[in-house]
């Protein structure tokens, strides 16, 4: 007897799977710690020497370790001139209040449910309940968790 496909359960992601993650100087060390912990590959910016340095190097380095750039600094909501094709694309954690403790509860809540081609050439901002994704400027996507 031939099982449906969609009765299957569905497999686990590997943590080789899992995205690959280049966190700037605004992203708490004890969170990239956290991740690390939690299995995701993380390169912080104080790892690669790269402190109080404007946000497109942080773009550029996330692009040349071909990783997704997460970080806390909202400006990167608001740089309509950042061009983000050809780039895996920047997660903008949005909390409260920036403390480790509330960027981890984010981080384990909603990571897991962003790839690395969800994340291609886009913007995303992610909430403790909402991850909305923006690309070339223009929301296309708005979930709830």
């Amino acid at each position: 007897m031939k099982l449906k496909e969609e009765n299957l359960p569905l497999p686990m992601p590997s943590k080789k799977s899992r995205i690959k993650l280049y966190a700037d100087e605004c992203f708490p060390v004890p969170s990239a710690t956290f991740l690390k912990a939690s299995g995701y590959s993380v390169i912080h910016a104080y790892d690669k020497n790269l402190v109080q340095k404007d946000d497109r190097i942080h773009l550029l380095e996330a692009k040349k370790l071909n990783r997704v750039l997460i970080t806390l600094d909202r400006d990167f909501l608001y740089y309509n001139e950042v061009n983000l094709n050809n780039h895996l694309g920047v997660i903008v954690i949005s909390v409260g209040t920036a403390v480790p403790e509330n960027v981890n509860k984010v981080c384990k809540k909603l990571l897991k449910n962003i790839s690395e081609d969800f994340a291609k050439s886009s913007l995303i901002k992610v909430t403790i309940d909402k991850v909305i994704k923006i690309k070339g400027g223009r929301t296309i996507l708005e979930k709830d968790y």
